[in-house]
């Protein structure tokens, strides 16, 4: 049986981010993922993620503020730019929960922003067809970061610092006792092992599945009569905090990508589909053509797994029954922005050294607990739709 340092399982945003940078670190990695580098089945897929400061809590606007200075250098690493800041809007209205705390919380972490009423966000882009008592917080340090090439470069750097990539490599079983994995490739083991596996976290680990939701969600690229009035130059990324729209304007593809948050339903992953509802569909359209008059025109349809918890934070913790195996998942739909700084948390964690974003909320016995924390979830967007 071979052994290494540490083994970790799943190479999505988690996983591939701890594999680097345990490898900086000099430790003998073994990274197992089941399908193949990258991959579109699970979370951590797609050539756009929104990047952002603008949160309504402040302990994730910091880890976003800390997380730019891991991309950029990961950026410096490999040479490549997957990091594209051009600005982003939150759109809301005065008094609006999420859309208060939103510019209170973008104070206290001192991140840059402006806050426009609707004539001047309608002067700076005239796209908008917003309600007179509309308004916006522009931050110019947002934008898109690349999922698919991101984990590729991610994985890449590590194996390039000595770690160990098997891919097609299906873990049948978690030998906690022995900190080991069996698995279609053989068996192995390790000091510490972490599961990173994103959706596939609650078939793992058995004790979380009453507790873990994984839904459905969609994402639609829709192509309008001019695309130039759509490129990031001209229209920054959104996030609707009426709605819970959120949406890119058109890089990689000649069309604007929306998607509407923890909008899904629930879903398993041995048997979910990929095709896009009818009515995820119906619904994206009738949001842009009210908010962004155009003849929009559907180009693609892409499915992705939320892995929920539910306070909607992350887990950062170690296994109920195991000090030396360790759960991560950037939990919830909003995780892979903090994804070249993820592994660096995982990192410390299994090291032993202080963190300071190795925060309580990311225990299990807290991020398994409704409520807890202050983002934007479905029960809003249930309330707004409704």
């Amino acid at each position: 049986m071979q052994f290494f340092d540490v083994i970790v399982i799943g190479a999505g945003a988690a996983g591939s981010s701890t594999a680097l940078a345990l490898s900086k670190r000099g430790q003998r990695v073994l990274l197992l993922e089941q399908f193949r580098v990258p991959h579109e089945r699970g979370s951590s897929h797609g050539h756009s993620r929104i990047f952002r400061f603008a949160y309504d809590d402040p302990d994730y606007a910091r880890l976003a503020m800390r997380s730019l200075s891991a991309w950029r250098q990961l950026e410096l690493e490999t040479q490549e730019s997957v990091l594209h800041l051009f600005g982003g809007l939150d759109l809301g209205f005065a008094g609006n929960p999420s859309f208060e705390r939103t510019a209170q919380t973008m104070s206290e972490v001192g991140a840059v922003y402006e806050r426009l009423n609707s004539s001047q966000l309608k002067a700076r882009y005239p796209q908008w067809n917003l309600a007179d008592n509309a308004e916006a917080l522009f931050s110019p340090e947002a934008g898109i970061v690349m999922p698919s090439r991101s984990v590729e470069l991610m994985v890449a750097q590590a194996r390039k610092l000595g770690a160990t990539l098997l891919e097609d490599c299906v873990v049948q079983e978690i030998d906690l006792e022995n900190t080991a994995v069996k698995t279609n490739q053989g068996d192995f083991a390790a000091s510490q092992i972490v599961v990173a596996a994103g959706a596939w976290l609650p078939k793992l680990v058995p004790s979380l599945k009453a507790k873990l939701e994984v839904t459905l969600e969609s994402v639609m690229y829709f192509a309008p009569k001019d695309v130039s009035v759509f490129t990031p130059a001209r229209f920054p990324i959104f996030i609707d905090h009426n709605s819970l729209a959120y949406g890119f304007p058109a890089q990689g593809l000649p069309g604007v990508k929306l998607g509407l948050h923890q909008s899904g339903s629930r879903t398993d992953v041995e048997t979910r589909g990929f095709e896009v509802p009818q009515q995820a569909i119906s619904r994206a359209k009738t949001w842009l053509e009210t908010h962004l008059p155009e003849d929009w025109r559907l180009i693609q349809a892409r499915t992705c797994l939320y892995t929920n918890t539910p306070s909607h934070d992350f887990i950062l913790d170690t296994h109920l029954n195991s000090s030396r195996v360790l759960l991560v998942s950037p939990c919830s739909g909003h995780g892979f922005k903090f994804a070249a700084y993820f592994g660096e948390m995982v990192a410390d964690k299994l090291l032993g050294i202080p963190n300071e974003f190795d925060l309580p909320r990311f225990k299990l016995s807290n991020a398994l607990q409704k409520g807890s924390a202050k983002l934007l979830s479905r029960e809003i967007l249930e309330q707004a739709t409704a």
